[in-house]
């Protein structure tokens, strides 16, 4: 169960002054459980490694962030970049046709406008060499107790990137990715404001407008 209420509560008070930007940019395009991007594709996307893409704008910062990991003497690949809308109708597909259940399949993976890899601005991250492959579906659940994953999350901020699903917020996001070390570009202004006062983007978006994050009610 989620520890915190989403609505009006979340958006705590002693907040620092938050960012001059503008919250209907590109990067800061909203996509969970409970907010559909539909079809949407990124302009252009660029290869980033092994096959991978990612939004054209995303690739310096996320070819660093890799690289910054590798240099700190990590072993390090991407498992999962850019999706797209086919890609993450085919998977949700074949997922729910497992299952057989769409309450329990929408509880275990994200759909088709609802899958963040949707936007090409998300990397997950693993430091197991055979999760890296071109479009293969792999989930690296115990990169959670890993160094790796711990020093992911520390310096993520330098290049603009945030750990998209903190625990506690669930009520903001629903389902996460299957892959903890999940991480979401949104420059480096919002993430260390996200990160350092320990915001999900969602809260980070209702600080300026509260009609662009739509919420299940209670």
């Amino acid at each position: 169960a989620a520890s915190v209420s989403p609505g009006n509560e979340a958006l705590a008070t002693g907040l620092p002054e938050k960012p001059d930007i503008d919250i209907n940019s590109w990067e800061l395009i909203l996509c969970n459980s409970f907010n559909s991007i539909v079809e949407y594709y990124p302009e252009t996307t660029a290869s980033i490694e092994g096959g991978q893409n990612i939004d054209e704008r995303v690739a310096e910062p996320a070819i660093a962030f890799l690289q910054a990991a590798r240099d700190a003497g990590f072993s390090v690949w991407i498992s999962t970049a850019h999706r797209n809308y086919e890609y993450c109708d085919n998977m949700y597909r074949s997922y729910l046709a497992n299952v057989g259940d769409p309450v329990l399949a929408a509880e275990g993976m994200l759909g088709p406008g609802l899958n963040e890899h949707q936007t090409g601005l998300s990397i997950d991250f693993t430091d197991i060499a055979d999760y890296s492959a071109w479009f293969a579906e792999f989930d690296d659940p115990y990169i959670k107790d890993s160094e790796l994953y711990r020093w992911l999350a520390e310096h993520c901020t330098e290049y603009g990137f945030i750990l998209r699903y903190p625990e506690g917020k669930e009520a903001y996001y629903g389902t996460p990715c299957r892959h903890p070390a999940h991480f979401r570009y949104v420059g480096k202004e919002v993430a260390e404001y996200i990160t350092s006062n320990n915001l999900c983007l969602e809260e980070f978006i209702m600080l300026y407008d509260e009609s662009l994050v739509y919420l299940p009610k209670p």
